[in-house]
């Protein structure tokens, strides 16, 4: 988990805007989709399902000098930054590019199906198959521990994921709910804003966060990227 560091915390927060950039999995299985506990709020007593995935990484800091972006963590290189205002254009763009940061949510698939939730034994990259859809930007003001009330614009990457060994999704759809997985009805992510989930071993009520899995493109996608697949900009719910 990353905090913001001193020089994020002091900087005036009217000349600076928060930029998150998110990979997230859409997995889906006879109309019900995966979503899991947030396992940092998990932590804090916090309870949130929301679709597999984080942050992606920058694998270039000189690009970002370009933008005079400040890193909440400069050791995570994780696209979380603040940018001036008048330089979100220009980072959008290198964005799309698609150059210079991480094009994929396998570390995060593998990070939190084998090495945190223990859904999975283990997941190779052979064993599944990712296919971009589309991005979704949005402005809302973040909740995240330290950076509370920061206006944040948040370009969510949604990759649609399939599992190629049955005994992949069969131990996924057996889950139960104590695992902090749960199955969730499309209905289910338009319509409700909490449910009731057994965790930790009691009844919690859980904040229900998926909704952008379930968006579609609303205005002309920008122009292609050097990979020739075209990017879409949505208005829709992410992570932090």
């Amino acid at each position: 988990m990353t905090t913001p560091n001193a020089t994020t915390r002091d900087l005036d927060r009217s000349k600076w805007l928060r930029v998150s950039c998110v990979a997230l999995c859409r997995i889906e299985h006879s109309g019900r989709y995966l979503l899991l506990l947030n396992r940092n709020r998990r932590r804090k007593g916090l309870y949130v399902l929301s679709p597999i995935g984080g942050a992606l990484l920058f694998t270039d800091p000189t690009a970002l000098a370009a933008f005079g972006a400040v890193p909440e963590d400069p050791a995570a290189h994780e696209l979380r930054i603040l940018i001036p205002p008048h330089k979100l254009d220009a980072f959008r763009e290198w964005f799309y590019r698609g150059v210079g940061r991480e094009r994929s949510p396998w570390r995060e698939l593998h990070e939190e199906l084998v090495e945190e939730s223990g859904l999975l034994n283990a997941l190779a990259p052979h064993e599944v198959r990712i296919a971009y859809s589309h991005t979704v930007e949005q402005a809302q003001t973040t909740d995240r521990q330290g950076l509370t009330g920061w206006l944040t614009y948040y370009f969510l990457e949604i990759y649609d994921v399939t599992f190629l060994q049955p005994a992949t999704l069969r131990a996924l759809l057996s889950a139960p709910p104590e695992s902090g997985a749960l199955w969730v009805e499309e209905a289910q992510i338009r319509r409700i804003q909490t449910l009731q989930m057994v965790s930790d071993g009691a009844e919690r009520t859980v904040q229900l966060k998926g909704q952008a899995l379930l968006s579609t493109p609303n205005r002309q996608a920008p122009k292609p990227n050097r990979r020739g697949r075209s990017e879409n900009s949505l208005n829709s719910e992410g992570k932090v």
